[in-house]
């Protein structure tokens, strides 16, 4: 019996280590931020994630948040979204390795980029809004809205050490679980928008300085589409 029990409580934890989620099963892709220099990028506030995992991942129940920490007070410019895990929501499949999600903070009424967006719900491009995609999207305390200094972090839980990803640009945050990357704040400030543009094809690493563009011309904005001047045919195999 002893035998069996040990042999049980390797399997859960074999299994714990096998399907746990980690650091660099999703990325921070792009981000554009609309901020209150509209004369600049003119688009409106988006965050784009993107699928590296070889197996693929869920999301269901993850979070997108620009609070400092899961105490945090939310505001009208501070808040949080929840990827659902209710029935039917797009987020409790399996998204494959290179998917690209990219999350509009404003409405179908916006632009993003040079563009408006509509909901996209299948395939490796997936498209949804904040406020309004209601099976896929819970809307939590305050909106998530990026101005000045600040910082978005993808969360696997609404708990301190569960960071998959964090991006900063001189805003605080005291999320844990990964390595933060920490953009100077003329990278992403009010009226920019900043995308990844990996080393040797390696997405893993988003966290050096060098390695982020940063623009404030609405037609340098691809969300939800491979960036600008980047191969992502790897991700494709």
């Amino acid at each position: 019996m002893k035998k069996f029990s040990s042999f049980v409580v390797f399997i859960f934890l074999f299994s714990v280590h096998l399907f746990a989620q980690k650091e660099g099963d999703v990325i921070i892709n792009e981000i554009g931020n609309g901020g209150t220099k509209k004369a600049m990028y003119s688009g409106a506030d988006y965050v784009e994630l993107l699928v590296i995992k070889p197996e693929g991942v869920k999301l269901a129940g993850w979070f997108l948040t620009d609070l400092s920490s899961p105490g945090g007070t939310a505001k009208e410019t501070e808040g949080s979204i929840k990827f659902s895990d209710k029935e039917g929501s797009l987020f409790n499949q399996v998204l494959p390795k290179g998917t690209y999600i990219l999350i509009c903070l404003g409405g179908p009424e916006s632009a993003f980029g040079a563009d408006a967006q509509k909901e996209i719900v299948e395939g490796n491009r997936i498209v949804v809004f904040a406020g309004e995609s209601n099976l896929h999207i819970e809307k939590g305390e305050g909106t998530i809205g990026l101005t000045g200094k600040d910082n978005v972090a993808l969360v696997s839980a609404w708990e301190k050490n569960s960071a998959i990803d964090i991006v900063t640009w001189q805003g605080s945050t005291t999320w844990l679980g990964c390595e933060a990357t920490q953009l100077a704040l003329e990278t992403l400030e009010n009226g920019k928008i900043a995308f990844f543009t990996p080393t040797d094809g390696d997405f893993k690493n988003n966290t050096a300085l060098q390695t982020w563009v940063s623009s404030s011309e609405t037609k340098d904005a691809t969300p939800g589409n491979v960036n600008k001047n980047v191969d992502d045919s790897l991700l494709k195999k």
